[in-house]
Order: structure tokens, then C-alpha cells, then sequence
């Protein structure tokens, strides 16, 4: 990673020298480039952008955006890197050493594109990741050479070698889904929760976001009396305070460690659609900044445990909750057996909805899910 040939500060540079309130964010966000790295400043959160030629303006908007919002600082560093100028695979190298930094990337770019650069930064460290997109429809169009704002997804689940372990899709509307896109996901096992049943119960959404590794969120998925620059625009969507708490389920995470904004018109940005963007930013670096360690999972200390025995499996499913944030997770079973019984398990986030479904004798569907993909 080359900081004077593949990121442009100029943006950066401009909005630096502009006068800031104490707590404002811009008074406090370092220039990460080169010195920052001498110096041994690695931020908590670095943002960094990427775009076509021309399409600068609207990032910039965000950038200003987010500037003037104030932040404790004390709770949290903040970074820019700038603008990256870079090839897609130096890009994926940038987010990848961001990451052995220490630090959480914060991906700013219009084409939603861009998730699957930010899905080949774990890649080249050989992770098995999980992927969360926020989203208005599942972008599974036609796998051909170029990779664009319809076929992104394809691409990903495509990619050889697979480390994708799991995909969420949240927020999605039926009537702009392709049904047979939503059956191929299903088929996967990913998880997929319309806008409709996210309003039920929103949040169910939690689980999903604390199992996320990459966390990807279109501009789209709002409803555009919230968002008017949004790529593309529906009447019907998130409103703006659930697009925030989506992100601050994802900033919560103690395993989210790179977030892609996206979504919006290329050709600019609207004030009140980089605000609500910049506040969403702003309420995942909070998240980020109210993280809780989970403990040790079994550590009666740290866990209080619950076992449930249903007809429908042979082994009791066990679930533990956390004492000290209250989160609530459960153990799925591999096909690995000594005597009868599971070897080796695997940890899921869930919800107290999940361990009540259980107490009814019924199977939580992430239970089956992950139950499926392991097997």
C-alpha cells in the first residue's frame, strides 16, 4: 500500500483546514498516511473512499458531512486515508492492511460494487468470512466479466475459492426481488429477512449483524423521502432511524471489522442524503466505540446456560446468555460423531425469541441453517 500514489488527499487536506468546534470530528480525525504509520497512529476507524473519475463530488459532500458531527474523542480515534486512486486489487491489499492495523475500514463509494473488493480483502488472508448486506433486492443478475451494481453478489458467491461461510440479506421487498434470486440464496442456506418481517420484530436483525464480518449497506434499501439521492429510488423502505440502528447492530459487533457504505447517485448527493449517510457512519463508529467483550463462551462467570430437549433433533439444543450485555447465543452440532454424539460444535448469535421457540418444541430456522451449511 502506497499512500502518495494510490490515495488522493485532497479532499482530506481541504476539509481539515476548515475551523472546527471542540468534539467536532474533523478537529480530531487524523490523515492516516505515512507519517500516521511512523508515528504509530493506527485510528480505530478509517475512512477511505473510492469512485469512476467525475464522481467525486457526492463523497465529498459525506466527507463534510461527517466532518462537523461531534464525538467524544476520548471513546474513539478516527482516521481518512483519502481518496483511493488505486487498481481493485491494491485496493483489496489497502483493506486487508488496514485491518492488520488494528483498525475498521469504512468504505465509502457510490457502486455497491465495491463490497466484493472489500469480500476479496479477507480473501487474500485466506479467512472464512460472513457477509451482511443491507438491501432492497438481492443483486444475483447474470454472472458475465464485468462486475456491476446488479451481479455483485453473483460474483461473490461465485468465487473460487468460496470463503464465504454465510450471507444475510436484510431489508429486502419482495415485489423488487426476483423470485428465483431468492430461492438460489434459500437453496445456500443464507438468510434472508424482508422489510415486512423486519418491522415485526426489528430486532431480529441483531444476531445476523453480530455474526457479520463484512457489513454492506445500499443507500437503496431506504425508502426515498429519506434518501432522494439514493441510486435507486422507491417509494417503500427502511426509514432513516432503522437504517441507524441496522448500523449500530453492525458497530456493536465485536466481530465486524470493515463496513461498505454505497448506493447513491454517482452523480452527486443531496445535503440531506449526505447527513443521514454521515449520521449512519457516525452511529456505527458509536457502536463501534460501546463494544463489550463477550467473555468466554461457557464460563459460568460470564454465562448463564439453558439446555433444551426437542423430538424433532437427538441432541438437547443448548443455549447461554450472556451476563454481562445480555446477548443470547446457542451451540449447532456438526456431523462429526464419536459414540453417537456431536464432536465439535459451532457458536451462533440468536436472540431470547430463539431460545423461546426452542422451549415450544420448535427449531430456530438459524439453528437449521447453519445446521445445513455445516453439514
Amino acid at each position: 500500500m502506497n499512500f502518495r500514489q494510490d490515495f488522493d488527499k485532497r479532499q482530506v487536506q481541504r476539509l481539515k483546514s476548515l475551523d472546527y468546534q471542540e468534539h467536532q470530528i474533523g478537529q480530531s480525525i487524523i490523515v492516516f498516511d505515512e507519517h500516521a504509520l511512523i508515528e504509530q497512529q493506527f485510528p480505530r476507524i478509517v475512512l477511505l473512499s473510492t469512485c469512476e473519475p467525475g464522481e467525486e463530488a457526492g463523497i465529498e459532500a459525506i466527507r463534510e458531512a461527517f466532518y462537523a458531527l461531534f464525538f467524544r474523542t476520548t471513546r474513539l480515534s478516527f482516521g481518512d486515508a483519502g481518496h483511493f486512486v488505486g487498481t481493485k486489487p491494491e485496493l483489496q491489499e489497502a483493506l486487508a492492511t488496514f485491518r492488520d492495523y488494528g483498525c475498521i475500514p469504512v468504505l465509502l463509494s457510490p457502486a455497491q460494487s465495491v463490497s466484493l473488493d472489500a469480500y476479496l480483502s479477507y480473501c487474500l488472508r485466506t479467512q472464512t468470512i460472513n457477509v451482511v448486506s443491507v438491501d432492497d433486492r438481492p443483486d444475483l443478475g447474470e454472472h458475465h466479466d464485468l462486475c456491476g451494481e446488479d451481479n455483485w453478489l453473483t460474483h461473490l458467491v461465485a468465487y473460487t475459492p468460496n470463503h464465504l461461510f454465510s450471507y444475510s440479506l436484510i431489508g429486502y421487498q419482495t415485489y423488487l426481488s426476483n423470485p428465483e434470486h431468492l430461492d438460489v440464496l434459500q437453496n445456500f442456506h443464507f438468510d434472508l429477512f424482508r422489510l415486512g418481517e423486519l418491522r415485526k420484530d426489528f430486532e431480529m436483525a441483531e444476531p445476523l449483524l453480530r455474526n457479520a464480518d463484512l457489513f454492506s449497506f445500499d443507500l437503496s434499501a431506504v425508502r426515498v423521502s429519506d434518501a432522494a439521492s439514493s441510486f435507486r429510488t422507491g417509494p417503500n423502505g427502511l426509514y432513516a432511524e432503522e437504517a441507524c440502528q441496522l448500523c449500530r447492530y453492525a458497530g456493536i459487533s465485536n466481530q465486524t471489522s470493515l463496513a461498505v457504505f454505497s448506493g447513491w447517485n454517482a452523480l452527486g448527493v443531496d445535503a440531506h442524503t449526505a447527513s443521514l449517510i454521515a449520521q449512519m457512519i457516525w452511529v456505527f463508529a458509536d457502536g463501534v466505540a460501546s463494544r463489550v467483550a463477550d467473555g468466554k463462551i461457557g464460563n459460568p462467570g460470564d454465562y448463564l446456560i439453558y439446555k433444551v430437549s426437542t423430538a424433532q433433533v437427538d441432541d438437547e439444543l443448548v443455549f447461554y446468555k450472556n451476563n454481562r450485555n445480555g446477548r443470547w447465543w446457542m451451540n449447532v452440532p456438526s456431523h462429526t460423531k464419536s459414540h453417537g454424539k456431536p464432536t465439535r460444535y459451532h457458536l451462533v448469535p440468536c436472540n431470547y425469541g430463539d431460545y423461546q421457540q426452542a422451549l415450544k418444541g420448535e427449531i430456530p430456522e438459524t439453528w437449521w441453517n447453519t445446521y445445513q451449511k455445516l453439514s
